[in-house]
């Protein structure tokens, strides 16, 4: 009986301890050069009143992503950074109400260099950096990433490939 009790005890404390895609504490992660963003006014406008910020509600979500996809998330979740000249970075979470929904938003996405999408369920992980300072020793743009990246790994997201953007033809337009 005992050890049935201690089982149990054991596997209750994994999982009050154990972290999730949503924990926004970002344990052991520091963006070099960066704080957690300051709320501004566009920010306030929109709904967001701290960093970090999590929503259910479709009005916020519609004015962050417009009222189409908006209509397609369950929760937003945002941990921004940002410094004293305006580099910003962090990342987005996106809870889709179905894995469909999730497989729409995905394919309207594109790869870019500042960016990385991870997918774990029908959450979407969307991590991004403009950090533009470039001095010998110190972290850059690809080091955030990296980061980030590493950290939503290893609580079970994968990094996804989405499509390329193809290059505009000029003598099209």
């Amino acid at each position: 009986m005992k050890k049935i009790l201690l089982i149990i005890g054991f596997v209750c404390f994994q999982s009050f301890s154990a972290q999730s895609i949503m924990d926004f504490d970002l344990k052991n992660v520091e963006l070099q050069g960066m704080k957690p963003a300051t709320i501004d006014k566009e920010m306030k406008n929109i709904g967001i009143t701290k960093i970090p910020f999590m929503t259910d509600n479709p009005d916020i979500i519609s004015k962050m992503e417009g009222p189409k996809t908006g209509a397609t998330i369950k929760n937003f979740y945002i941990f921004a950074y940002n410094n004293s000249r305006k580099d910003d970075g962090g990342v987005v979470i996106y809870e889709f109400k179905t894995k469909n929904d999730l497989d729409t938003f995905l394919a309207k996405r594109f790869e870019q260099s500042n960016s990385r999408i991870l997918v774990k369920g029908q959450f979407c992980i969307n991590i991004w950096s403009d950090y533009s300072l470039h001095v010998k020793g110190k972290e850059t743009s690809e080091d955030h990433l990296n980061k980030l990246e590493k950290y939503y790994v290893n609580l079970g997201a994968k990094r996804v490939k989405l499509q390329e953007m193809q290059p505009v033809d000029a003598t099209d337009q």
